[in-house]
Parts: structure tokens; C-alpha cells; sequence
């Protein structure tokens, strides 16, 4: 009897101990998952920082510290704005890209197959690849201008001709050599983790300069447009609401989830916005004659609060940063012209004889490409952008650059005006993310929402307005300054004019397009309308 109470004894205490064990190793299984869930999130958020990268360049920093420094802290809201407006963008574009299976460049080039070819594909197309290429040189010779400032605050440093040349072609010699390795992914973490930095490193400038509370919380306020910022405003929507951004965005979505998604660009967003205010902050605390910012005013406050440790450290990030965004650029453009321009087989049968008409017709005109069309849409071919050609608008790009900074351009100058161009080329870009969230063809299982197509067309119309305003600012400023007209009454008829402009041109594409019809759709107007009438 005692034996087999002890043995009965013996078999439970096994028991007992196999379910601790159990119990324990499936808590260390959750435990792992659990970490490794976390990971992954961690270096998917890293990833879609290429898209804050691609933001938070020299162009980023010298805006911002020249709208701080000679404007104080009253553009913040523009900062604001130009977050949301960012956000809004990339995460419809992101929408786009996982609800259709398409890309934008790739709805575009759906949508207008049946218009004018040329290689294959519509001409908006061609023209959304021109402005972003166009718009990428500009930025990547904004680029190398913050890149040499940076080498030449460095201690001991100054702009000879051997260090200028030097440095410009040792960039490009980097930019292209890791642009052709073609590691995207890894590219991505690798930039987020410089992106980090230059938070922790601008927070730390800030912490030392001190705050001003209520001037700061006076700048969140959109209640004025101080005399003469209009350019910077939209430099500071140029450089945080990246047009190129919808097309590497776009092409980042693919294989991801919608929330995985949003999150990414989220923290993307929330990231530049931190840094921009922060360097905006540093700007701010930064001495200087009026209308005279250089980048040596702004290495010598970072100089004076932290030291000459603390300007090394400055250097080197602002020289990783500017080495981010021409990493960046070459790359946004490849990705761009290949979501216009690739093509892919066609299940359709109608849809293959829709692309041979319209190549018959490019025959008849003596064309070869309409030759080509034919052949690539009856065998249900791919034709996707050539690997040389990739490389070849690479080279181009850098080469510019090189020139134009080896040249000794004036690096402000040449910053300011690559994100006022860019800035002018955002509304186009909003525009054509605007249509195709509301074509059925493209969004008909997860169509555009009331609410968000309401804040999408304010956004496009806010964007026309100070594209519009800076326009006019530099066609007819003259005006002002050899006295012609008085400056308060030239503001006035600007900001009219703009807004006319503004509100025009989205009318037009409201009563000229589908997109009325959609949008209106979307808000209901047509069910509210037919009930009025039952």
C-alpha cells in the first residue's frame, strides 16, 4: 500500500513538474514571439524612414534655420500643416497602392492608355517622370550644396578649390557606387537610423539654447504671414511635403499591410516634423544680420552652446544627412519612371486589343513604338524600365550635381530654390493622387471617403494657393520694391489672386473631369439629392 502511495506520489510529482516545464516553455515561446514581434515592428518602422530621409536634408535644415532665424518661431504652423498635408499624401498614395495592386504611376498609366502613347505609355505619364526627375537634380544639387557647407564647417576646413572639387566628386563616387549595389531594404533602416540621431542631436542644441514658451506656442497659431516669407513658406512646404515621396511611398507599400502601412508613415512623419521644429528652434537662437543666413551662422550657435565637440557632431550629422537625401534622390526617380513606365502582361484580351489600336495608330504616324506596343501586348509580354537606362538618369543626376557645386554655386541660393521648385511642382503631384483614389477602376472595392476627400481637396486647393502666391511673389515683387506700388496693396491682390487661382483650377478639374462626379459621390450629394426629390 505505501509503495503505491509513494508511486502514485512519484507519477503526480512528474506530472506537476512536466506542466511547470510546459507551462514555462510556452510562456518563454509567447515571450519570444512577443520580442520578436517587437523587432520586426522596430525595422519596419526604421524602413519607411527613407521617406523621412528623403525629407530631412540640407534643404530641411537651412530652411528651417533661416525661416527661425529670420522670421523667429512665427512659421510653425506651416511646419504643421506641411506634416499633415505629408501625412495625408503619402498615406493615400500607400491606400492606393494596397487596395488597387497598383502603384501610382501605374494607375496613371491605366487610366490615360487609351490617349496619346508614346513608348507604350500616356503622355502624363511621361510628364509626371520629367517633373520628378527635374525636380530630384534640383534636390540633389540642393543635396551636395548642404553637404559641402557641412565639410566646409568643419574645424580647420574653408572652400579651396581642392577641397571643393574633391569632396564633390568623392559624393558622387559614393552615391552611385551604393545607389548600383541595389539594397533598398537595407538602405532604409540604415537611414532611419541617422534620422534618430539627428533628433537626439538637434534636441540636445535645443535644450541648451532654452525655449520661449510663449513665442513657441504663439508660432503654432496660423494667424499671420509675416512680410516677405511667402517663399519661405513654401519652401517649408516644399521640403516636408515631398512630391516624389507619393512614388517611392507607392512602392514601398507593395507587399505590406494598409495599418503596417500607416504606421510607418506616421512615425515617418511625426519624425521630420520633430527635427524641422527643432532646427527651426536652433534657428532661432541664431545671431545674424538680417536677410544674411549662411550655415556658418548656424554651425557657430551650435559651436557656442555645446562647444567643439558639439560642432563636430553637427558636422558629421549634417554631412550624414546630406549623404541620405543624394542616396535618396537618384533613387526616387528609378522608382518613378518604373512605376510609369514598366508594363506588364494583360489577362484582359479586350485590354490587349485596346493597347494594339492605339499602336496601330503610333504605326500609321511612322512611329516604332506603336511597332513595339503590338508586339508587347499580343504575347502577353512584360516590358519593364532597362537597367541601363536606371542607371544612366543615376549618373546624370550626380553629374549635375558635381558640376553645379564644383562650380562653386552659392549653396542657399541653390537650396531655396530647389524647394520652391519642387514646391511648385506639389500641387500636380496631389492632383493625380486625387483622381485615381476616386476611380472606381482603381479604388472599387475600398472607395475614397467623404470626409477624407474633403480634407484631400482643401489640402490640394491650400497648396495651389501658396504655388499661386509664390508665383506672383516673384513675377510682379519688382513692383514693390522700385516703388510702383505700395507693399500692403500688393499683398492684398496677391492673396486674391491666388485664392481665385486656387479655387479656378480645382473647379475646372471638378467640372472637366470625373473627379466632381466622384467626390460628390463619395459625400453623397446624389442619394441626398434623390430623396429631396422622392
Amino acid at each position: 500500500m505505501e509503495n503505491n502511495k509513494n508511486e502514485r506520489n512519484f507519477t503526480e510529482g512528474q506530472q506537476l513538474l512536466q506542466t511547470k516545464n510546459c507551462n514555462r516553455g510556452e510562456s518563454h515561446t509567447r515571450s519570444k514571439m512577443r520580442n520578436n514581434k517587437i523587432f520586426k515592428e522596430i525595422v519596419s518602422l526604421l524602413y519607411w524612414t527613407m521617406l523621412a530621409a528623403c525629407t530631412v536634408g540640407p534643404g530641411t535644415v537651412v530652411t528651417c534655420a533661416r525661416a527661425g532665424a529670420e522670421f523667429d518661431l512665427n512659421l510653425i504652423w506651416a511646419l504643421i500643416f506641411a506634416s499633415i498635408l505629408s501625412y495625408t499624401l503619402q498615406e493615400g498614395t500607400a491606400r492606393l497602392t494596397i487596395k488597387s495592386g497598383k502603384s501610382l504611376g501605374q494607375c496613371l498609366q491605366a487610366k490615360y492608355k487609351h490617349g496619346r502613347l508614346i513608348w507604350g505609355v500616356g503622355v502624363i505619364c511621361w510628364v509626371v517622370a520629367v517633373c520628378v526627375f527635374l525636380g530630384n537634380t534640383f534636390y540633389s544639387c540642393n543635396n551636395w550644396a548642404g553637404g559641402m557647407s557641412a565639410i566646409y564647417a568643419l574645424p580647420g576646413a574653408g572652400n579651396t578649390v581642392g577641397l571643393r572639387v574633391g569632396a564633390c566628386f568623392g559624393y558622387g563616387f559614393i552615391v552611385i557606387a551604393i545607389s548600383l549595389a541595389d539594397k533598398t531594404d537595407s538602405l532604409g533602416v540604415g537611414l532611419g537610423v541617422v534620422m534618430i540621431a539627428m533628433v537626439i542631436l538637434f534636441l540636445v542644441v535645443v535644450v541648451k539654447l532654452g525655449l520661449d514658451g510663449a513665442r513657441f506656442a504663439k508660432g503654432l497659431l496660423p494667424i499671420s504671414m509675416p512680410a516677405g516669407s511667402t517663399n519661405i513658406v513654401l519652401s517649408l512646404v516644399g521640403t516636408t511635403a515631398i512630391g516624389f515621396n507619393l512614388f517611392l511611398g507607392g512602392q514601398m507599400a507593395e507587399g505590406k499591410t494598409l495599418p503596417q502601412a500607416q504606421r510607418g508613415i506616421a512615425f515617418s512623419t511625426v519624425m521630420t516634423l520633430i527635427v524641422s521644429v527643432l532646427i527651426m528652434i536652433v534657428g532661432d537662437g541664431t545671431e545674424l544680420q538680417k536677410g544674411l543666413f549662411t550655415i556658418a551662422n548656424l554651425s557657430g550657435t551650435v559651436e557656442n552652446l555645446t562647444g567643439g565637440a558639439g560642432l563636430w557632431i553637427f558636422c558629421l550629422g549634417f554631412i550624414a544627412a546630406a549623404l541620405s537625401s543624394m542616396l535618396v534622390c537618384p533613387l526616387g526617380s528609378v522608382m518613378t519612371c518604373e512605376s510609369v513606365f514598366n508594363i506588364y502582361a494583360e489577362n484582359d484580351e479586350q485590354s490587349a486589343m485596346e493597347y494594339k489600336s492605339t499602336g496601330e495608330k503610333e504605326q500609321d504616324q511612322g512611329t516604332k513604338e506603336g511597332e513595339q506596343v503590338i508586339q508587347i501586348q499580343s504575347e502577353g509580354q512584360e516590358r519593364l524600365f532597362p537597367k541601363k537606362y536606371a542607371r544612366a538618369l543615376m549618373v546624370i543626376m550626380v553629374s549635375v550635381a558635381v558640376i553645379v557645386n564644383a562650380a562653386n554655386a552659392p549653396p542657399v541660393k541653390v537650396i531655396l530654390v530647389a524647394q520652391v521648385f519642387n514646391g511648385c511642382l506639389l500641387p500636380f503631384f496631389s492632383i493625380c493622387l486625387l483622381i485615381c483614389l476616386n476611380d472606381p477602376q482603381f479604388m472599387a472595392s475600398a472607395p475614397q471617403k467623404g470626409w477624407s476627400n474633403c480634407f484631400l481637396t482643401t489640402a490640394v486647393i491650400i497648396t495651389l494657393f501658396l504655388t499661386a502666391n509664390s508665383m506672383i511673389q516673384n513675377l510682379f515683387g519688382w513692383t514693390t520694391t522700385n516703388g510702383h506700388i505700395l507693399k500692403s496693396t500688393f499683398d492684398t491682390i496677391k492673396f486674391s489672386f491666388s485664392g481665385v487661382i486656387a479655387v479656378a483650377i480645382m473647379l475646372c478639374l471638378f467640372l472637366c473631369t470625373s473627379l466632381g462626379k466622384n467626390v460628390c459621390k463619395s459625400l453623397n450629394c446624389f442619394n441626398r439629392v434623390e430623396d429631396l426629390r422622392t
